[in-house]
């Protein structure tokens, strides 16, 4: 027997087409921005550790700049000390 077409299945099919395209539309929309989220948490801690380093590596390169500094002025002392008595 052939379904009749009427204008109140029409409607009953119209609804559960809408209800379910809402669904999965909301659904995407939503993992989309879990997804984004995840990836701005990995790019924040991806990034303040790399300030981190980067903040380790300029003191150790400032450090080592006071240290060659002070040997530098020492061994200046040294000399300017030997002719000066000279």
């Amino acid at each position: 027997m052939m379904k009749l077409i009427s204008t109140k299945n029409i409607k009953e099919n119209t609804l559960k087409l809408n209800s379910f395209a809402l669904k999965s539309t909301e659904k995407m929309f939503s993992k989309t921005i879990d997804s984004a989220e995840d990836l701005q948490k990995f790019t924040s801690k991806t990034i303040q550790h790399s300030l981190k380093f980067s903040a380790k590596k300029q003191d150790n390169f400032f450090n080592n700049l006071e240290k060659g500094k002070g040997i530098f002025w020492k061994k200046l002392n040294k000399t300017i000390d030997f002719f000066s008595k000279n």
